[in-house]
């Protein structure tokens, strides 16, 4: 039986992140900073399987952002906590994106296509291809399955108010992420790994695990160390 995505709380991670306090708000606190830094000075921006809405929360109001996902009530939490002028929220129906070609700089995908199957993901990075403009960038995260999150994965599993036992169906090496991107049409990739060790830190002292930040952007780059896949992709 597939697993019900209408079960996870809602705004379970977003409440998590807000929380400023422990390792598991640290590491969305850091995994965003990574992803906003990736967007850069973007104007557009789509984010894929966006939750209780928290990134787009995190963008400047200068940036005109949409988030879309499958879980509705995910999706009135985030209109109603971060939906404004330059901020809006749609329910998926469908893998196919309601957007016209060539409608966004950028587009994230976080955490989302261990969800997936394979096809489906594919299906996905195909849409995203169809409405990324020409010099756009498409940005996925992705638990590293060659690294230690499998053991990392059963401690969350066992702590953490959510279980992932059931929700991640594909799991990703390095290689893995950068071919299907190729297969699915993007010209140009590149996958790299962060998330190491700075989030732990902050079970010590959450100024402490900020201070570690960047120490950790050039240790989990190393093969096998970083817990998270990093890809980005350009037509």
């Amino acid at each position: 039986m597939a697993y019900s995505y209408d079960s996870i709380p809602v705004g379970f991670y977003d409440e998590v992140f807000r929380r400023n306090r422990g390792i598991q708000s640290k590491w969305h606190h850091h995994k965003f900073r990574r992803i906003i830094r990736e967007i850069g000075e973007s104007s557009r921006h789509l984010d894929f399987g966006c939750g209780p809405g928290t990134l787009l929360g995190l963008l400047s109001p200068k940036v005109s952002a949409v988030g879309v996902d499958i879980a509705e009530a995910q999706i009135a939490y985030a209109q109603q906590h971060y939906g404004g002028p330059s901020k809006e929220f749609i329910k998926l129906d469908s893998e196919q994106l309601p957007f016209p070609n060539e409608t966004f700089d950028s587009i994230s995908c976080i955490e989302v296509i261990e969800h997936l199957d394979v096809a489906t993901t594919t299906r996905v990075f195909a849409e995203s291809l169809r409405v990324l403009k020409p010099e756009g960038k498409l940005i996925v995260t992705t638990p590293n399955y060659a690294s230690l999150w499998p053991a990392f994965e059963q401690i969350v599993n066992r702590l953490s108010g959510v279980s992932y036992e059931e929700q991640h169906i594909s799991k990703f090496k390095r290689g893995d992420l950068d071919s299907l991107f190729s297969r699915t049409g993007f010209s140009r990739s590149a996958v790299t790994t962060f998330m190491s060790l700075s989030p732990f830190v902050a079970g010590i002292s959450w100024n402490l695990a900020d201070r570690t930040w960047e120490i950790d952007q050039v240790a989990s780059g190393f093969p096998g160390v970083g817990l998270l896949l990093l890809g980005t992709a350009r037509p």
